[in-house]
């Protein structure tokens, strides 16, 4: 019975928190305004912030979304720069044995000069329902370009799925296409403010604003707000050498509370 109603709630799940799968702690304390931010998560969130990634850059995050173990997430990210441009890949899993999504994805994004990059990735995505329709699996593409108009501001769009590519070719349902426009605008090294729009195909605007401020140069608080659906969230980031852990718990009104925890590697 409770896992029947699992299956009712998974859009709601998927769509009502955060339009998607975002990944890694920062990213959910700033409720999920990330697609500014350059930071190993970005390929998962925008590929052209991989462009300005100076580091190699491995990290794992792990979601409890309603503290239902069935409606987890994890996420893996990795990216490596070279001379060239910087390559990554992002890996999510969804969801239980009776109703889960899998996408696995390979990037490249590339600096030109100190003020602008872009980015994309190629996603193969399997979708699966128990007693219901699946999928073998979908191709897909997204990509980003990220600006620095000036030294301490950041603008990021990214678009995911622009081809509106099948996500079950048996009842021709469609994967819907997701934009987002958001900045990261630091004020000196403590103190950070990000903004969001998304916009997720025959959905509302979903709105974001988020702080991070560092107590210290190894501790940051995060907080943000979002807007239609309305959510709260709240996060605490500690750098440890080459490794950062960060935790996060959010609040959505529509379905409840959710924790993040990631771990980050800087090779």
């Amino acid at each position: 019975m409770i896992r029947a109603l699992l299956l009712l709630l998974m859009p709601l799940a998927l769509l009502s928190q955060n339009y998607g799968y975002f990944a890694g702690s920062r990213s959910a304390g700033l409720g999920h305004g990330s697609v500014a931010l350059i930071d190993g998560w970005a390929t998962h969130h925008n590929q052209a912030a991989l462009g300005f990634l100076e580091k190699p850059t491995l990290g794992i995050s792990y979601e409890n979304r309603y503290f239902l173990s069935d409606l987890s997430l994890g996420n893996v990210s990795f990216a490596y720069p070279t001379k060239l441009g910087t390559i990554g890949m992002a890996l999510t899993y969804f969801g239980f044995e009776l109703h889960n999504e899998t996408k696995i994805g390979l990037n490249y994004a590339k600096a030109f000069g100190k003020r602008f990059s872009a980015g994309v990735q190629l996603d193969y995505q399997t979708y699966y329902v128990e007693e219901g329709t699946s999928s073998s699996g979908m191709f897909t593409f997204e990509i980003g370009v990220l600006a620095k108009p000036i030294e301490k501001l950041k603008i990021g769009f990214h678009i995911y799925n622009p081809p509106a590519a099948f996500k079950n070719q048996e009842t021709d349902e469609r994967s819907s296409i997701i934009a987002r426009l958001g900045f990261h605008y630091e004020f000196d090294k403590k103190f950070g403010l990000v903004g969001e729009v998304k916009k997720i195909q025959d959905i509302k605007e979903h709105y974001v604003l988020g702080v991070e401020y560092k107590f210290v140069e190894k501790l940051a608080f995060r907080t943000g707000l979002g807007l239609q659906p309305l959510s709260n969230s709240f996060g605490l980031g500690l750098e440890l050498g080459a490794f950062t852990t960060d935790l996060s718990y959010e609040f959505a009104q529509e379905l409840g509370s959710t924790a993040n925890i990631s771990l980050q590697f800087a090779f």
